[in-house]
């Protein structure tokens, strides 16, 4: 017996089956089957979009730290121990640090000014904050601080170290005193720290660079 577009008899000790279309059973396999390809794609998909946006992240990021590491390197090499009087006896050279922040003179100023510049860089709430000005200005001390300008307002991490002669060691922070320190170690975000010399440090010449950790 042919039922439908059935062409072929089924001997008559089998059930009758058709074989003109699909079993259900089949349709759900295929279906199944059909759906985990489908979120094996769109699952390939989205970390595939994850990848790239954390690849783009970090070329960012790489991008940013070499820019501001240049810029330290350039100003902290070009460091001058620029001396200010603060008593009738005492005079100081205007360099001073914390693990936070750092203060100090630099003869990198611009063509039509001339002379010497103050900068002091902090990192405040995940942002890195500048202020600067010329010198010579005997009150320097009290305008430091306030009214900074937002160099980057996304630094996760910022840390400063300062490498004593004296003590043969680096320092977390540096008081206004005679000398400079030897060198500057920075640390910005996840980045390995560098170092930086400052050339114009007393005994500098002396110094193997090789020498300081």
């Amino acid at each position: 017996m042919n039922k439908g577009k059935c062409r072929k008899k089924t001997p008559p000790f089998l059930p009758y089956r058709c074989h003109g279309g699909f079993t259900l059973l089949e349709l759900v396999i295929s279906i199944t089957i059909l759906t985990l390809v489908v979120l094996i794609i769109g699952n390939g998909f989205r970390l595939g979009m994850k990848a790239w946006d954390r690849g783009e992240s970090e070329t960012e990021w790489t991008q940013k730290f070499r820019v501001l590491s240049g810029l330290f390197s350039q100003q902290i090499k070009s460091v001058f121990p620029y001396s200010l009087e603060i008593d009738e006896d005492e005079e100081v050279v205007l360099f001073q640090g914390e693990a936070d922040s750092i203060f100090f003179v630099t003869t990198l100023t611009e063509s039509f000014s001339g002379g010497f510049k103050w900068l002091r860089y902090s990192h405040q709430e995940g942002a890195l904050l500048l202020k600067e000005g010329l010198l010579p200005d005997k009150e320097v001390l009290d305008h430091i601080t306030g009214d900074e300008e937002v160099v980057d307002s996304s630094i996760e991490e910022m840390q400063f170290e300062y490498f004593s002669q004296d003590d043969d060691e680096w320092k977390d922070s540096w008081e206004l005193g005679e000398e400079l320190p030897r060198a500057v170690r920075v640390k910005i975000s996840y980045f390995d720290p560098f170092v930086i010399y400052i050339p114009m440090a007393s005994d500098a010449e002396e110094e193997d660079e090789d020498e300081i950790g």
